[in-house]
């Protein structure tokens, strides 16, 4: 983060900075900035590394190594709490240097020479490669590296120079605890008023807990409260009602919670930390699965019965998974979406267990991958939404006497 116009303030009155009666993380606060800087029009809109509503004390100290720019975030009890992406981007590093420096860290490029780093981490649930979305889960604040106690030491870089920290917009003040805003929208789709058509919906990442948003054909929303802020939204027909249900997987507990009609929740556990989840009629008895896609090796594995898991590769590490039904023949089909060419892929099996592919470009690259059948024909379609239009674009597929696909806009969620 570039920052214009600004300077910090003079370090005066180092004094260990406790909260409830403990030191926090052993680090010395300064005083807070006396200004707040101009941000540089381009920059990105960095979020506090934080799920949303955590409120956070960030310190730095005249020693700060590698500046006095960094920033130690602390509060009470804080060793294993959930760390997330400060702005979407690619993980460009996962190292560990072991007890000294930063021990066990993680840099997320940003383009045009912007990145962020996260040290000291108990645990890490990216791989070097992957694509990361603004407030995702990355892994947990530690004590690893040279640190006296636990906390996050966290940089705002440009060309590898530590830049004055700023989040939401404005100069951040060191010595000041401030609460997180990284609150953003999770695209999804599905069927939630049992018309066999798909319709759009958003996951906010809300500080009282996961809250979907169902996108009504009369224009309204239906509210559903559902799992925590950080965790990942999934959809799916649990029971084989023809209606689309509600679910989320949770960051480093190797579960999916599948809402029931009641409001409860069933557990199913499946995969590893750091795998995303996927859903999908596998065997076509119109009831939703679970998998999980591996990102450190580019592979789907598909659970169709307890204890058998189908395992399939396909994109790479930067991929984002896709699931559908490309050829209607009733069975969900895999697929990736390519950022960095905002190509999809997608992988149709036969009954005979040949696979093909075909790719298709659409969308940007900064656009995050949707799928659904947005004309009621029983045929899979793409889309993508815009995080800074809050914009889903719906691709329907030709048709006997149409020459060319069709694509129908729709604003829906929060911009970011």
């Amino acid at each position: 983060m570039r920052l214009r116009g600004w300077t910090p303030g003079p370090v005066v009155g180092w004094l260990p900075i406790a909260v409830a009666g403990v030191l926090l993380g052993g680090v010395l606060a300064a005083a807070p900035a006396q200004a707040s800087p101009t941000l540089e029009p381009g920059a990105p809109a960095y979020e506090l590394p934080f799920p949303c509503g955590q409120q956070w004390l960030g310190t730095t100290r005249g020693s700060h190594r590698p500046s006095q720019m960094s920033i130690d975030f602390n509060r009470s009890g804080d060793l294993g709490d959930l760390l997330v992406a400060a702005a979407p981007g690619v993980v460009s590093r996962v190292a560990n240097t072991g007890s000294t420096s930063y021990g066990r860290y993680v840099i997320i490029d940003h383009a045009e020479g912007h990145s962020t780093l996260y040290a000291h981490l108990k645990a890490v649930w990216t791989t070097p490669g992957q694509q990361v979305d603004q407030g995702a889960v990355i892994g947990l604040v530690g004590d690893t590296g040279g640190v006296t106690g636990p906390h996050l030491h966290f940089e705002e870089r440009l060309d590898s120079q530590v830049q004055p920290p700023a989040f939401h917009g404005t100069g951040f003040a060191f010595g000041t605890t401030i609460a997180s805003t990284n609150c953003p929208d999770v695209p999804l789709a599905g069927d939630w008023d049992n018309d066999r058509v798909d319709e759009v919906a958003v996951f906010r990442r809300a500080q009282a807990g996961g809250m979907f948003r169902l996108a009504e054909p009369d224009g309204t929303a239906e509210a559903i409260r559902f799992g925590r802020g950080s965790d990942v939204p999934v959809a799916g027909d649990w029971n084989g009602d023809g209606q689309t249900d509600l679910g989320v997987r949770r960051p480093g507990r190797r579960m999916f919670l599948l809402r029931n009609d009641d409001g409860t929740s069933t557990p199913v556990r499946l995969g590893r930390r750091a795998d995303l989840g996927v859903t999908g009629d596998w065997n076509g008895d119109q009831i939703t699965d679970l998998g999980v896609w591996r990102p450190r090796v580019a592979t789907f594995h598909l659970l169709h019965a307890p204890g058998v898991v189908e395992k399939v590769r396909l994109g790479s590490v930067g991929s984002q998974p896709v699931t559908g039904d490309w050829n209607g023949d009733g069975r969900s089909d895999l697929g990736v979406f390519d950022p960095a060419t905002a190509t999809f892929t997608l992988r149709v099996t036969g009954a005979d267990g040949t696979a093909w592919y075909s790719t298709l470009t659409f969308g940007l690259g900064s656009d995050i991958p949707v799928t659904g059948d947005w004309d009621g024909n029983g045929v899979t379609d793409v889309g993508t939404w815009t995080p800074s239009t809050a914009t889903y674009s719906l691709r329907t597929a030709p048709t006997t006497g149409r020459s060319t696909a069709t694509v129908t806009t729709q604003r829906f969620g929060r911009p970011r």
